[in-house]
């Protein structure tokens, strides 16, 4: 009888240079450039953590770490961008001939193109005017493929870039000014496009002739839109159901190019090596296989970094790859997180904000987290003799890469995204068939399919390649249909909440070596996740009742929330096919600090900016009631919205006039319209109106999309209008103008849920003439709240001054 083996004790936890504790203090610097207070708290978790593990003899001096975060401020303050100045001609919203010179062309899902637009002048009524920055383009289904340094003429609708002012939204305005993006153009009034010459003899026309031949000699299939887009960046002519499915699966990182892909590559040197040492064995008494297989895999990737745009992730990923290689040349250890450390400090000091992008932090953290852990959690399942055992070895290898990768991620992941798919497992099959099936045998068919005489051998690889692919999503569809792939809608923690979780995984990584110190961090970081729920829970106790407009451009959605933590969604904004504001925009924002549970959703009428969003929500909350007022949407509305219904289990309950609805003490809904025997030929005029009220006041009427007929129906009513809070009808637009209603609502503010710049020009001046009241809209305020705390008076917030 074999003994049995003695349990290994995991190695140390290795401890930072003293100039990698710098530099996270530096990073903690650029960071306060825009979260100052997050910024903050995340110094002083660094500065107690890096005391508690170095020891208090052995710590470095808290005034270093200051001034490396001071020094970080102050460089992304002189390195940030400023928003230019709005010219005034773009104030009318009209079209105008803008000439500029392509920057970059990246293909985008369902045939699109997104062009950024460098050195362009605009052809307005004062004559031609520069126009500074670059402007980013998307263009649908186009039927021209252009190259970078081509110039183009095109009438567009030029308006800044702006994003959603919610508290705790992404940054797209932030987003594009870190890449020199000011303005966005749309296709707009008479159609006209004019192509200048296309460059010749250059990069960018070899990299298309490149993707054009890979395309040309893969099947027309959603497996063959994969394979483009995971060799060339190409993702034209992936579908959004393909994406979608994929994200599902908890998948969606292997579709955008990064160190995963990257990591492919360079296993294709590994490969080369082993292949050299085969045929010539005596190759390795000269240099090592690994060193061997660092050399061979450069031009590698080298070349699909070049091919793949460059996006910037493929950079970074690069980037690391090298400092990674060098080291392993000189034959250094602890390769990977000093590589990391090294390939970041350059990539910051090259590029201060490139610490905003959501790819590096995700990269870094990924990094670091299999760095930490990897060894720590794969020895818990041995390998062993046998060719099952080296099976379940492998497995459980790729398994605990995606773990480690899995668990650093999760408070970020959570926090921009909202969401979670808990479907780990899948990673052991899709992984190790992309890196040693789909990737390997696309890269060779790719190279083969150039020149003539290999080129049928290199279309039968890619063709190989891409009935793999087609397997694989067969396979994510069949477990879809099942059940077995859930996207679970999530709290987003807070940032204290985000460092506390941080420090317990740190806590855990040091239990074996230092129970103390593992003692000290899980208290801190206790304290750190449990704090934000208590503040959360003294919030609702005070008996306040909050009104608040998000933001969703040109739509509206608004959540109602009462003492003791209880909420009501009215409408979900919406109106895009290919962005999904509920997922995006309002999702994020209820899911801020707060668990994904409404007490009720209301939609007022099915028209796509006020109902699309809903369906996410309806999905993925925990949703107590759905009312309407008898309508559904539909087309493709509609069979999103059944979907949702059928997951959730939620009917609808339709509204009419008449109804109430008790949100919770005396807190209720009034309905006012439609009244049942009412007719109209338009959903706006059947909109629900509300009337939020307390008591015996009235608090705020929600109107809709209401117009004419329907105001003339709810005056005719006799019914009680009278309200603190307005919230304009149909975003203010001209057709819902109704002094007479102003005035029987006698309201003190009113609200408007409208579109920066939009097309429109919703509010409509004669209304805000008319109202002659305060006015807050949403496009020039963001978040818009109105609060009221017991007989006090109404008190209006806004998120943007």
């Amino acid at each position: 009888m074999k003994p049995r083996p003695e349990p290994r004790t995991p190695p140390p936890l290795a401890g930072l240079l003293p100039w990698q504790s710098g530099f996270l203090a530096f990073v903690v610097g650029v960071f306060a450039y825009r979260a100052p207070v997050e910024a903050g708290l995340g110094l002083a978790v660094l500065m107690v953590a890096d005391t508690m593990l170095r020891g208090w003899a052995r710590r470095l001096p808290l005034l270093t770490l200051v001034l490396c975060a001071v020094f970080g401020l102050a460089y992304a303050a002189q390195r940030a961008p400023e928003p230019l100045e709005t010219p005034p001609w773009m104030e009318s919203g009209r079209p105008v001939v803008v000439r500029g010179v392509v920057d970059r062309v990246e293909p985008r899902e369902d045939r699109r193109l997104r062009l950024v637009l460098r050195d362009m002048v605009c052809l307005t009524d004062d004559g031609q005017v520069a126009l500074p920055g670059r402007l980013v383009w998307n263009w649908r289904m186009p039927a021209y493929d252009p190259l970078p340094g081509q110039r183009v003429e095109a009438r567009l609708r030029v308006v800044p870039v702006r994003g959603f002012g919610n508290p705790g939204g992404w940054d797209f305005e932030w987003y594009w000014l870190r890449q020199g993006v000011n303005w966005r153009g749309w296709t707009g009034g008479k159609p006209l496009l004019v192509w200048g010459e296309r460059p010749s003899a250059t990069l960018g026309e070899l990299k298309a002739d490149l993707r054009r031949a890979v395309a040309d000699r893969l099947p027309d299939t959603p497996g063959g839109g994969v394979v483009l887009a995971l060799l060339t960046g190409d993702r034209s002519t992936m579908d959004a159901s393909t994406t979608q499915a994929v994200r599902a699966a908890g998948l969606a990182h292997t579709l955008a190019l990064s160190g995963l892909h990257v990591g492919f590559v360079a296993a294709l040197g590994m490969g080369l090596a082993w292949l050299a040492g085969w045929l010539r064995p005596s190759l390795m008494l000269r240099i090592p296989r690994p060193k061997l297989a660092v050399l061979l895999a450069a031009p590698l990737v080298l070349g699909y970094v070049w091919l793949g745009q460059p996006s910037s992730s493929l950079i970074r990923a690069a980037t690391m790859y090298a400092f990674w290689g060098a080291l392993l040349l000189q034959g250094r250890g602890r390769v990977l997180m000093d590589g990391l450390f090294f390939a970041l400090a350059v990539i910051v000091f090259v590029s201060p904000l490139s610490v905003y992008d959501l790819g590096l932090q995700m990269s870094a953290l990924a990094v670091a987290g299999i760095g930490l852990m990897h060894r720590r959690i794969r020895p818990l399942v041995s390998g062993g003799a046998g060719a099952v055992r080296a099976v379940l070895g492998f497995a459980w290898g790729v398994l605990a890469v995606s773990l480690c990768a899995s668990i650093s991620l999760l408070p970020l992941v959570s926090w921009y995204f909202g969401t979670l798919a808990p479907n780990i497992l899948l990673n052991v099959i899709w992984i190790p068939a992309l890196g040693f099936a789909v990737m390997p045998l696309g890269i060779m068919g790719m190279l083969l399919a150039l020149p003539a005489p290999t080129a049928p051998l290199g279309g039968l690889l890619l063709g190989l390649a891409a009935r793999i692919m087609d397997q694989l999503l067969a396979l994510l569809q069949l477990l879809a249909d099942a059940g077995l792939t859930p996207v679970s809608s999530v709290l987003r923690p807070l940032w204290p909440e985000v460092f506390g979780f941080g420090l317990l995984l740190l806590a855990a990584l040091t239990a074996w070596a230092n129970r103390r110190v593992m003692a000290g961090l899980a208290a801190l970081g206790f304290l750190l996740l449990v704090g934000p729920h208590v503040a959360v829970m003294v919030s609702d106790a005070r008996g306040i009742v909050r009104l608040s407009l998000i933001d969703v451009g040109l739509g509206q959605a608004a959540l109602v929330t009462m003492p003791g933590g209880h909420r009501w969604l009215v409408d979900g904004g919406g109106g895009s096919r290919t962005f999904d504001l509920g997922e995006a925009v309002v999702a994020p924002y209820l899911t801020l600090g707060r668990p994904p549970r409404l007490d009720g959703v209301i939609m007022s009428h099915p028209d796509n900016d006020h109902s699309r969003g809903l369906s996410f929500i309806l999905a993925g909350f925990n949703v107590g009631t759905f009312h309407t007022n008898g309508l559904m949407p539909t087309g493709e509305s509609g069979e999103e919205m059944r979907a949702a219904l059928g997951r959730s289990g939620l009917a609808p309950v339709p509204l009419v006039a008449g109804q109430r609805l008790g949100l919770g003490g005396d807190v209720r809904f009034e309905v006012l319209h439609p009244a049942r025997d009412f007719r109209a030929s338009g959903s706006n005029e059947r909109s629900l109106v509300l009337r939020l009220a307390a008591g015996d006041r009235g608090l705020a009427i929600l109107p809709g999309d209401m117009e004419r007929t329907g105001t003339a129906a709810v005056l005719a009513s006799g019914a009680d209008l009278t309200a603190d809070i307005l919230v304009l009808p149909h975003h203010g637009s001209r057709s819902s103008l109704s002094p007479p209603f102003y005035r029987a609502v006698d309201a003190r503010a009113a609200l408007c849920s409208d579109g920066f710049m939009n097309r429109f020009g919703f509010p409509h001046p004669e209304v805000v003439e008319a109202l002659g009241i305060p006015l807050f809209a949403t496009s020039r305020h963001g978040l818009v709240s109105a609060q009221w705390h017991g007989a006090g008076p109404v008190a209006i917030r806004a998120n943007l001054p």
